[in-house]
């Protein structure tokens, strides 16, 4: 990295876990995808991105919800980058512990929207890389958020738009 960018990156041994927290001034994503749910919270400064047809932009204190294998890209907004932190989830963990949660399988979640401006949302984001960065446990992590477990929406469900927000603090 140069000109100050920088990454910090963690993946845990035993689960589909991954945490970033990096800073961007001049990296540039490419159009890529992810197998996993990644859940971005963005710190300072903010960045641009295509996915589903659209241009967004996470400025901070926003979340970015990406679905499984959702295209896209990435790049600053401004000219002093942005900082962010990442958490890429695997599906197969993620079933499981609605699974425990519910005592039944539910269908997974499809974020109709890949930018959501949610305080709660983007703390709940923020507990979860803590945990997956430091000493915390994340089972009990992803488990702490057990009153959202009721409020999930599925692809074409009128309820898709507004679980977006729930779904993600989950």
């Amino acid at each position: 990295m140069s000109g100050g960018e920088w990454v910090r990156y963690r993946r845990t041994v035993d689960r589909p876990l991954e945490a970033m927290h990096a800073h961007f001034s001049r990296h540039v994503y490419h159009r890529h995808s992810h197998e996993t749910y990644s859940f971005g919270v963005t710190e300072a400064g903010a960045q641009e991105f295509t996915c589903r047809g659209g241009r967004h932009t996470s400025a901070e204190g926003m979340v970015m919800a990406f679905n499984p294998d959702d295209p896209h890209d990435g790049w600053s907004a401004a000219a002093p980058g942005f900082t962010y932190r990442m958490v890429h989830i695997g599906t197969a963990l993620l079933s499981a512990v609605l699974h425990e949660d519910l005592g039944r399988s539910p269908a997974l979640p499809l974020f109709a929207s890949p930018v959501l401006r949610d305080a709660e949302v983007a703390f709940s984001v923020r507990s979860l890389h803590a945990a997956l960065m430091g000493p915390a446990s994340t089972r009990s992590t992803i488990s702490a958020r057990r009153r959202w477990h009721g409020r999930w929406g599925t692809a074409g469900s009128p309820s898709t738009a507004r679980s977006g927000r729930r779904t993600a603090c989950r």
